[in-house]
C-alpha cells in the first residue's frame, strides 16, 4: 500500500513539474524578457544621446520596462504603457536632480546618478531668430 502512495505522489509531482516547464516555454515563446533600445523619451524637451538599454518583461498582470543601469522602472497594462511610464520616470528623475543640484546640492549617490543621466540624456536647446 505504501508503494502505491509513493508512486502516486511521485507521479503528481512529475506532472506538476511538466506543467511548470510548459508554462515556462509558453512564456519564452512570447519573447520575454526582451531587450529594447529606447531611442527617445516621448518628450520633445529631451534628447537621448545614446540608446537606453531597456528590458521589457511580462508579469502575470502587467508589463514592466526596466532600465537597470539607472534603477528605473515603468509599469503598464501593455508594453507601450510600461515604456511610456518608464519614460515619465526618467524625465521626472532628470527634472528633480537638475532642480535639487542647482538649489542645494546632491548627496554623493545622487551626484553620480545625475552625472550618469547627463551622459545619456540632454535637454534640447531651441534657438529662435528674431526678425
Amino acid at each position: 500500500m505504501n508503494y502505491m502512495v509513493t508512486v502516486d505522489q511521485a507521479l503528481h509531482e512529475l506532472q506538476a513539474q511538466v506543467q511548470d516547464v510548459r508554462d515556462l516555454l509558453a512564456h519564452l515563446r512570447r519573447g520575454y524578457p526582451r531587450p529594447i533600445p529606447l531611442e527617445n523619451l516621448r518628450d520633445a524637451r529631451y534628447e537621448v544621446m545614446h540608446s537606453i538599454p531597456v528590458v521589457l518583461e511580462e508579469d502575470e498582470e502587467q508589463y514592466v520596462a526596466t532600465w537597470y543601469d539607472a534603477d528605473l522602472f515603468g509599469y503598464g497594462d501593455s508594453e507601450q504603457e510600461a515604456l511610456d511610464d518608464l519614460c515619465e520616470s526618467i524625465v521626472s528623475l532628470w527634472e528633480v536632480l537638475k532642480r535639487e543640484s542647482a538649489a542645494r546640492g546632491l548627496g554623493d549617490a545622487l551626484v553620480k546618478q545625475w552625472a550618469f543621466l547627463q551622459k545619456v540624456i540632454r535637454e534640447r536647446v531651441y534657438r529662435f531668430a528674431l526678425k
